[in-house]
């Protein structure tokens, strides 16, 4: 064309050649080719749980009546003391009511990570439900969890 030219000052070198190659589709072929490669692996690993957080196991997380115990040791965040499960919730009475409340908003890191009086603890559900659209929770559901948090996750709690 007619800015045939002025191409070497603005392409590298063979840019040109490659583009209108007439091997192109072999390329775009191979790239699909890794992409999809890539994409099955990280199925297979999302299927597996090698991609996704550590969660309650299933048996737990379908529980409706009390608080399941587990029948074999416990997974521990290494260095922590604290359970991979659960979001690393110590276990406890209340732990899988704590989970399934407060990660219905938020991280449960950040309940962990406040070690609160029972007194802020209680204050900080009641500013959760006034400002922060949480449910109210029933006088029995709300002691178990303010039982759970002020046992467990206090400033005095190891």
């Amino acid at each position: 064309g007619p800015h045939a030219a002025f191409r070497h000052r603005l392409e590298p070198e063979g840019l040109h050649e490659q583009l209108h190659a007439s091997n192109l589709g072999v390329c775009v072929l191979k790239r699909l080719s890794l992409f999809l490669a890539a994409a099955i692996v990280a199925v297979a690993l999302a299927g597996w749980g090698a991609l996704s957080s550590p969660a309650a196991p299933a048996a737990e997380r379908t529980s409706t009546g009390p608080e399941r115990t587990s029948t074999g040791p416990e997974r521990t965040s290494t260095g922590t003391g604290l359970t991979a499960d659960y979001g690393g919730l110590p276990e406890g009475p209340g732990r899988e009511a704590v989970f399934y409340t407060c990660s219905a908003c938020h991280s449960i890191r950040l309940v962990v990570q406040q070690r609160l009086s029972r007194d802020v603890w209680d204050e900080t559900l009641d500013w959760m439900v006034e400002e922060q659209t949480m449910p109210e929770l029933d006088p029995e559901e709300r002691a178990v969890i303010l039982d759970y948090l002020s046992t467990f996750l206090s400033a005095t709690s190891p």
